[in-house]
């Protein structure tokens, strides 16, 4: 009885054991037919048996190919690739590929079609150049037939290279192993113009065989001068568009900077008791701060204040919810734009513009209709923002990042870098410098002085993680062609924003004016202070 149930476990065994093993996901056999033409393109045919049990294999198979390659000197460089067919048990099957790092990503299958479990044949045709290393002596293949990036264990890998006629190899070498490895699980035998290399054990998942064929020099065409210059063109272009673009975006910036945005010089400043040109309140406030400050309700202040002087209205209430109110005087002069438009809102003598929250909505609307007014009528009378420069060095700069993006074949850690410098450029420099440019219109030496400290901290700390961030491209990437874009982006983000704040400039009049101000100011400052805290002071004119 023990031996019956001894055999009945044994056979349970063996059935596990069996349906464990059709139920693995494995490629039975990896098949490559290659044929190297003198101008160094090699067509390839590869045909892969995959059995399927609806896991990882389910609709079908990908296949990343490497799209870079280190040249006999060391340098990297970048690899042509076409896939001309993809086949699946001898039928047409749909594909689709994704860029990844360093290379493309082919998808073998229909997402729409689930495979039946069990053994698949695909079968993929695509032509490569650009793969033949140039030594002095003599030129070489050095060609991964599987790739390392396979999930799966392949149970057998074979390669039959055809050279072109005549063509004596001088050497042949193979690796296996996962990437890097130097593994000898396989066999190479060469005969004339061909090369067969096969491995002599199962691979696991991870794992590959590369070989590498040494040729006289000859047997391969090298290419032309003019074919050099177009692959060393293309193998530049993240250098091209980051280094390149960021020289073209600094010299346009520094161009259109001393041609419109450079401050004029300033004139004699000379202390004065009134505004220059007799200019209105509100009007000093806007050419002061190239615009207005807090909002414009400062200088809407101001203009209720003189009104006030000139007897226009009355302000009542001031320490309450102050109201303006209409006199009875008529309007015999001249008003500023901003004057009339306040006027309008109190239109008849007894007329009362209160101010208070329960009117806040007539109120927004007649901050509006005030700084609208003065900005229509002035606008790029004393002060140009050059908008149209700035605009177009943003596309300047967008074109080149684009470039680098698109065509300069970076890998995912040096985008994902590039990515972050430019944020963390962006967002503490436009903080910073909006800190910095608000003090211009801050009333408070207290205020301008915290907004100083903290625009500082916060560059401090910036110029902190993108050192860091810097620091972390040298070493992660080690590849200049990767780190130096990287570098040159975060330039290009970094200029864009210190030359919108600096692309402004005065006009010449806006400069006179701003000369009348500061003197006006002076006078306050200095003639006016001590003389207004005596006692028995006259009133303000």
């Amino acid at each position: 009885m023990t031996r019956f149930f001894a055999a009945i476990l044994g056979f349970c065994a063996l059935c596990l054991v069996a349906a464990g093993a059709r139920a693995e996901e494995y490629i039975a056999a990896f098949d490559q037919q290659i044929v190297l033409s003198r101008d160094g393109t090699m067509t390839v045919t590869e045909t892969i048996d995959a059995n399927g049990e609806g896991r990882d294999i389910k609709r079908g198979i990908f296949r990343d190919f490497p799209l870079t390659m280190v040249d006999a000197k060391g340098r990297k460089q970048t690899v042509d690739f076409d896939l001309r067919s993809v086949e699946r048990d001898g039928n047409k099957e749909d594909d689709h590929t994704e860029s990844i790092s360093g290379g493309i990503r082919i998808y073998i299958g229909n997402k729409d079609v689930i495979l039946p479990p069990g053994m698949h044949r695909y079968r993929l045709t695509y032509t490569t150049g650009r793969q033949i290393r140039y030594f002095a002596d003599h030129d070489e293949l050095y060609w991964n037939v599987t790739g390392n990036g396979w999930l799966f264990p392949i149970n057998a890998v074979s390669a039959s290279l055809t050279l072109p006629e005549g063509a004596k190899v001088l050497d042949t070498i193979y690796f296996t192993g996962p990437l890097g490895a130097t593994g000898k699980d396989a066999t190479a035998k060469a005969s004339g113009n061909h090369v067969d290399v096969s491995t002599t054990r199962p691979l696991g998942a991870g794992e590959g065989l590369t070989f590498a064929v040494s040729l006289p020099k000859g047997v391969i065409d090298p290419p032309s001068a003019a074919q050099n210059a177009a692959w060393a063109l293309r193998d530049s272009m993240a250098y091209v568009f980051g280094l390149g673009g960021f020289a073209a975006v600094f010299l346009y910036y520094l161009w259109s900077w001393v041609k419109v945005g450079r401050d004029p010089s300033a004139g004699v400043m000379v202390p004065r008791w009134d505004a220059p040109d007799g200019i209105s309140p509100a009007l000093v406030n806007y050419i002061d701060n190239k615009g207005f400050s807090g909002g414009g309700w400062t200088a809407f202040s101001a203009t209720a204040i003189n009104l006030a002087v000139r007897g226009y209205v009355v302000l009542e209430d001031l320490t309450g919810s102050v109201s303006i109110r209409r006199t009875e005087k008529p309007v015999t002069e001249k008003l500023e734009t901003g004057e009339k438009r306040l006027l309008d809102t109190v239109p008849s003598p007894g007329a009362t513009l209160k101010i208070d929250k329960a009117n806040g909505a007539r109120i927004k609307t007649v901050g509006e209709t005030f700084r609208a007014a003065i900005e229509k009528e002035h606008r790029g009378e004393y002060y140009r923002a050059n908008i149209g420069y700035i605009v177009l060095g943003a596309a300047l700069s967008l074109a080149a990042i684009a470039g680098v993006v698109f065509l300069g074949g970076l890998s995912d850690t040096a985008m994902a870098m590039l990515v972050g410098g430019v944020v963390v450029a962006v967002v503490i420099g436009w903080i910073s410098l909006s800190l910095i440019s608000g003090t211009r219109k801050m009333n408070s030496l207290v205020a301008r002085i915290f907004l100083i400290i903290v625009a500082a901290v916060l560059m401090f700390f910036g110029a902190g993680i993108l050192l860091a961030i810097a620091a972390g491209a040298y070493v992660e990437l080690g590849d200049p062609h990767e780190y130096l874009p990287v570098y040159g982006v975060g330039g290009i983000a970094l200029l864009n924003i210190l030359y919108f704040f600096i692309m402004g400039a005065p006009t010449p009049l806006g400069r006179r004016m701003m000369d009348g101000i500061d003197g006006l100011r002076q006078y306050l400052t200095l003639a006016e202070k001590d003389r207004m805290n005596m006692a028995g002071a006259p009133a303000m004119s």
